[in-house]
């Protein structure tokens, strides 16, 4: 599968190298353009770099590995390409201040992914998932599942059930086990 990343850093770049590992053709992004370089760089398999409305157009599944501050900026300048587009939200809403992390209020009463969701607009298929590991978990249990060791739990959350089901070999693939979360109201 072609999966775009934008946001190639602490998320973006393992998580990629996981599934370029596992033979999916990925294409890195970032607003820094060698941070990109760099996890492309890293990765085996099919990696390649570029700019974000690049991996937004390139990508199957587009992974949004950014801040949840800058995921509606990200997403304004990345306009219409995602429509249509299934989206993995893999953000939480935590920010950094001051060197220490701060849990940010979510709007409306929403869930984040509810949130994210309203932001991208309704042609979106957003799907929850990676958001409940630290990266360098993700990394480590990745390659520990992918090389046949235990496999952690991943859970994955949607409204939209074919966008679920196109995501769920992803997580298989990146070395965890897929655990449905139901929709978006009931999401971490």
């Amino acid at each position: 599968m072609r999966v775009g990343i934008v946001g190639s850093g602490r998320l973006g770049s393992p998580l990629g190298r996981l599934l370029a590992v596992a033979g999916h053709d990925v294409f890195f992004s970032d607003a820094d353009p060698t941070r990109a370089a760099a996890a492309a760089g890293a990765a085996e398999g099919q990696a390649r770099d570029g700019e974000p409305i690049e991996a937004a157009r390139f990508g199957e599944v587009v992974v949004m590995a950014v801040g949840w501050e800058a995921f509606p900026v990200v997403v304004a300048e990345l306009g219409r390409t995602l429509a249509g587009r299934i989206v993995v939200d893999p953000s939480n809403p935590i920010t950094e201040r001051d060197g220490a992390a701060v849990v940010v209020a979510v709007p409306d009463g929403l869930t984040s992914p509810q949130y994210q969701q309203h932001v991208l607009g309704e042609g979106v298929r957003l799907v929850r998932t990676f958001n409940t590991k630290y990266p360098n978990e993700l990394l480590e249990l990745g390659i520990a599942g992918q090389r046949g060791g235990p496999r952690a739990d991943m859970p994955y959350w949607g409204d939209d059930d074919e966008a679920k089901k196109a995501v769920v070999p992803l997580i298989e693939d990146a070395g965890f086990t897929a655990i449905d979360g139901g929709g978006l109201s009931e999401a971490l």
